[in-house]
């Protein structure tokens, strides 16, 4: 386990769990972990109880053979990575199955290996694949649309830095037609939580409202690359190419 490992979860996982979504009660201190700031939490203990993305971390880092929070599976979870590229697909799928099937119960009937098209060791197929919302999308409601929009963690580019947070321009997720996309990147207004100094021009990750941390170009490309490839699948169940 490494201290990078530790605040770079923090980093993601924080902005859900203050907003209540994901995570156990009690767990602010990760902010501070996110800053770089002495821990006023155990992360490994807080970590074990987000019931989305310690299931991943833990079979990401055991198929890479390093601890669950080691830098190399916490990356390739949340933003994906070249090392979770190579992972075979179907074992994470199998492994992964393994542990929230059980959790999941009856309440998510379509957590079986008919999913398994889609499957992939980052955070976008746990949001479009494992969440239910995408089978909501037919609702005409925004709500499914917005809360896939929310959670999802894309690449953007700022824009103008303020002083409290700063613009950024991100890629807009659509739904039209029956078919989920990520629009052309648009003016975004975020905050900026854990002390970056940022400059316009900078590529950065956001997720619910908010930086996580600058990545380079080479990262920023690969995590749209990542996001487009998962939309590609996700359509093919809407359209009834794969099962719901």
């Amino acid at each position: 386990m490494t201290a990078a490992g530790e605040r770079l979860f923090a980093r993601y996982a924080h902005q859900p769990n203050e907003r209540g979504y994901c995570g156990p009660e009690g767990a602010d201190g990760l902010a501070a972990v996110a800053r770089g700031e002495a821990a006023s939490v155990s992360v490994p203990d807080v970590a074990r109880r987000f019931s989305g993305a310690w299931p991943y971390l833990t079979v990401v880092g055991g198929l890479l053979g390093v601890d669950p929070l080691d830098e190399r599976a916490v990356r390739a979870y949340w933003t994906g990575s070249a090392e979770g590229d190579a992972l075979d697909a179907d074992e994470v799928w199998r492994r992964l199955v393994a542990i929230i099937g059980p959790q999941a119960g009856s309440y998510w009937t379509h957590l079986d290996d008919r999913l398994a098209a889609e499957a992939a060791p980052h955070h976008a197929f746990h949001v479009f694949g494992v969440y239910p919302w995408t089978r909501l999308l037919d609702t005409g409601l925004p709500e499914p649309v917005q809360v896939l929009a929310d959670c999802s963690v894309v690449p953007a580019r700022v824009r103008e830095v303020v002083d409290d947070g700063c613009l950024v321009d991100a890629p807009v997720l659509r739904y039209a037609d029956g078919r989920l996309s990520w629009g052309e990147a648009a003016p975004r207004r975020v905050s900026v939580p854990y002390g970056d100094l940022l400059a316009g021009g900078d590529a950065v990750t956001v997720h619910w409202d908010a930086v996580c941390e600058r990545i380079d170009d080479a990262d920023a490309a690969a995590l749209a690359a990542r996001l487009a490839s998962q939309l590609e699948r996700v359509n093919a169940r809407l359209a009834g190419a794969l099962p719901r």
